[in-house]
């Protein structure tokens, strides 16, 4: 093997996502499980950070290996494109049968596939206006006029479909509601991933990773129903210490005051101890008078912030893609939205929680239009006049925080911008966590 190709297996994500790392016994019977049952189709339910993209490389291998002839298409998001082929291609599986891209693109080459496999299902689109021109094009095509959603189209293109999929990760109007996957995948066969391998909870303690999900997924969605459902996997019995723990290595901590300037300090901090750690401070996509809207044309001007904080001025994350990795000036600098982060690991984690959330008079969690950034996030302002788009918005904006409350592999800080007690108080008696 070449220098070079050794070089780029040393790079983080494809080793991440290797499709030759081991595999967990779950893991490992699940792959064998569909490979021996190619005329099932299957929903793996997983929630953020246990490992549906991990495995998802490892059964195109296995596909690769058992039926060299089968016509593969892995579907993925645009961000993780060009990861996804590099993958296959630096580890020997660059099969002139298997196609990695997106949604749009696979089903605008109209082909026909033995497998296709979806990474974030949930993130698939339907029929809805605001979203980019070429989501909606797809279904001038012939045969396709009558489909509703990007997912009843791939149905008709694979004769097995298997599909990566996290109710509590769509995140904005133009995804596949959970009505139409429901009803779409009713006779599919339903698996759950449980180990989580994103969060790490210090070893020591009392409490582990698996509480601190349970615990934030109750925080955020106790009072809208989906955890009594059979779509996410949820343990009430979830030890509440994680987010009591007041030492200096907790996992879970937050602050009161000041935001901006706590979480940069406290991720700066870690990063003087840890030079090798990716450590951000990301926010939820809310503005206010003193959090500018983001607009497309920002990313390109240094000079234009978003967030002001006596005297400290930080902006928006400059593209969604690869973030992580961009070479700009201040990129450690830049506050990271939803788009930027979602399927991205980060060490430590600051989140500003802002007034696009607060608790209302009924005592529950609800989200506000006025005060959130993305009008591509928001129905209509006719659509939010019916009870069930209003509770579909608060639900994609607790999605958001959802996912940004879940990135953090070594840590995770809270900031409560411009005051947002309310939430913070919520938080406290929900949590049981106490003065």
């Amino acid at each position: 093997m070449s220098s070079s190709t050794l070089e780029k297996l040393r790079t983080k994500e494809l080793v991440k996502y290797s499709p030759i790392k081991q595999l967990t016994p779950e893991q490992g019977q699940l792959i064998t499980e569909i490979i021996h049952n190619p005329d099932r189709n299957y929903v793996i339910n997983g929630d953020a950070g246990t490992g549906k993209t991990v495995l998802l490389t490892h059964l195109v291998a296995s596909i690769l290996k058992e039926r060299p002839e089968a016509k593969i298409g892995v579907v993925v998001q645009p961000n993780w494109e060009k990861t996804g082929e590099n993958i296959f291609k630096i580890y020997g599986m660059n099969s002139r049968y298997l196609s990695v891209t997106t949604a749009t693109k696979i089903i605008t080459g109209n082909e026909r596939y033995d497998v296709i496999i979806v990474d974030e299902a949930h993130k698939l689109s339907r029929k809805y206006g605001k979203q980019h021109p070429s989501f909606g094009q797809v279904y001038k095509i012939p045969g396709f006029e009558d489909c509703n959603s990007h997912l009843e189209i791939l149905q008709k293109m694979g004769k097995q479909i298997i599909l990566m999929y996290d109710v509590l990760q769509a995140i904005r109007p133009a995804n596949i509601t959970r009505e139409m996957f429901q009803q779409l995948t009713a006779g599919y066969e339903k698996k759950f991933l449980h180990t989580q391998f994103r969060i790490q909870a210090p070893k020591e303690k009392s409490y582990t990773s698996d509480d601190y999900v349970n615990g934030i997924k109750y925080l955020l969605y106790k009072d809208t129903g989906l955890l009594a459902s059979d779509l996410t996997n949820y343990n009430p019995d979830f030890n509440r210490d994680v987010f009591r723990d007041k030492s200096e290595d907790a996992y879970f901590g937050y602050f009161t005051g000041k935001p901006m300037h706590q979480l940069i300090d406290w991720i700066e901090e870690d990063r003087n101890f840890h030079a090798e750690h990716i450590n951000r401070v990301l926010s939820g996509m809310f503005c206010c008078s003193t959090a500018d809207k983001w607009s497309s044309t920002h990313g390109k001007d240094p000079s234009i912030t978003h967030f002001h904080e006596d005297g400290l001025n930080r902006r928006w994350n400059s593209t969604q893609e690869n973030w992580i990795n961009i070479g700009d000036e201040d990129a450690e600098d830049q506050i990271g939205s939803v788009f930027a982060v979602q399927g991205i690991d980060l060490n430590k984690v600051g989140v500003m929680i802002g007034p696009d959330i607060r608790v209302n008079e009924d005592g529950k969690l609800e989200a506000v239009p006025d005060n959130h950034n993305n009008t591509n996030n928001k129905f209509s302002v006719e659509e939010m006049t019916d009870p069930m788009n209003q509770f579909e918005f608060t639900l994609y904006i607790l999605n958001q925080y959802y996912v940004l409350l879940t990135r953090g592999i070594d840590g995770i800080r809270l900031g409560f911008w411009d005051g947002n007690d309310s939430f913070r108080k919520y938080m406290e008696d929900t949590l049981d966590i106490g003065a």
